[in-house]
């Protein structure tokens, strides 16, 4: 299913992604219709039998009429998604200038120049492939027919194009989102906080991370430090990857031994940290529940059953844990984590309070897809103010 999906674009930066899909979906049910009404009677009365009859009927009488109808819904989707897309990238274009701000104007012309780079990146990575194919299984034939010479000078020019791509690429996708930063992170945030420290390059110190006992790792990583108050409320965070590598041997296809660090993610998104003056000093942990783990007739359990369903608490004993998960602080962590729509864990330890967002790099830009500058913008805006939702409803008071 997943494959499926990702196939057909639904997590795809792309907006006209979703106009391909329609049009696939209409003929997809429309074949199945008419197969079914003609020869379901087939599958129905065959069993396995039937069942492997009817698939070799579809794909011998239907299956080029599904491979043309196909063909031609994605060719129709791609043309009404790239004019909705390109209408968006105008009315974007409209927008930064009717608001008189130069530099935002400028970031917008930016954002458009690297996005169409990213993507004639990956239209010619994919010409590059099928022109090779064809190469390598016509090779004689074209060479032939147009010369071998004419077909290696092709083969150059477009391996020399992917690289051109590439070096330009690469420094236009760090200006833009530095650019981003500046105009869009920085102040976004000091519309709301105070007493803000915002470094981008640099990262909460590891033995902070390390002091919450949250996750066990061995590579850490990350950016956009941030130290700030929000009514009143003095907090730090700043966006990590905590990771997981262990050498492995394996063996080539000539039999060689090799060894290779594999890396698995524990954690990639917002470490924030709170000065907390808990009542209890006993330390109180709470983990998203994992669909994994089967129901331990142990577990500490909360009256609060929108909690329980989505919550595990790590304590001593309930009756620590409750010193601490009030009723007011379990509404809150529900309704921060339905907020934010991401996994999030806590963790009580030494007169702090540590929280994980599993939200990724959330302040980056998206220089790759054909999201708006104010789509981007909106989506900024909407983080920071889910983040300070959650502080306000965890009751956090010094």
């Amino acid at each position: 299913m997943r494959f499926i999906k990702h196939i057909l674009g639904f997590n795809s930066p792309y907006s006209w992604t979703k106009w391909i899909r329609i049009p696939f979906a209409a003929v997809a049910l429309y074949i199945t219709f008419v197969f079914w009404s003609e020869f379901g009677f087939v599958v129905m009365g065959g069993g396995i039998i039937g069942l492997i009859a009817a698939l070799i009927i579809f794909v011998l009488i239907f299956g080029p009429t599904v491979a043309a109808l196909l063909g031609i819904a994605v060719a129709v989707g791609a043309v009404i998604g790239a004019a909705q897309s390109g209408k968006k990238q105008v009315r974007s274009l409209r927008e930064s200038a009717e608001s008189e701000d130069a530099a935002l104007l400028s970031l917008d012309r930016l954002r458009l120049k690297v996005q169409v780079v990213n993507a004639l990146f990956v239209v010619f990575i994919i010409a590059e492939i099928v022109g090779s194919v064809i190469f390598f299984f016509n090779a004689d034939d074209l060479g032939l027919e147009i010369g071998e010479h004419t077909v290696y000078i092709v083969e150059a020019i477009m391996l020399v194009l992917v690289a051109a791509f590439w070096v330009a690429k690469s420094p236009m996708n760090k200006r833009y989102k530095d650019a981003f930063k500046e105009l869009v992170v920085i102040k976004g945030l000091e519309s709301v906080l105070v007493n803000m420290d915002f470094r981008p390059t640099e990262k909460l110190d590891e033995p902070i991370v390390k002091a919450s006992q949250m996750f066990e790792f061995n590579e850490y990583s990350g950016n956009d430090y941030l130290s700030a108050e929000y009514h009143g409320i003095r907090f730090t965070q700043s966006d990590i990857h905590l990771q997981e590598s262990r050498e492995e041997t394996y063996r080539d296809s000539d039999g060689d031994t090799h060894t290779r660090k594999k890396y698995t993610t524990i954690f990639h998104g917002t470490f924030m940290v709170f000065d907390h003056d808990a009542i209890s000093n006993e330390p109180v942990a709470v983990y998203p529940k994992s669909k994994k783990v089967k129901y331990d007739e142990n577990s500490i359990l909360t009256e609060l059953d929108a909690f329980n369903s989505k919550f595990t608490i790590s304590a001593n004993d309930a009756v620590t844990a409750f010193r601490i998960l009030t009723p007011p602080v379990l509404e809150g962590i529900v309704l921060a984590a339905d907020k934010l729509g991401c996994p999030v864990s806590l963790s009580f330890r030494d007169d702090k309070l540590y929280v994980a967002i599993a939200n990724g790099d959330s302040f980056e830009a998206t220089a790759v897809g054909d999201a708006t500058l104010s789509e981007q913008r909106n989506r900024i805006t909407q983080e920071i103010r889910t983040v300070l939702d959650m502080v306000e409803t965890l009751y956090l008071k010094n």
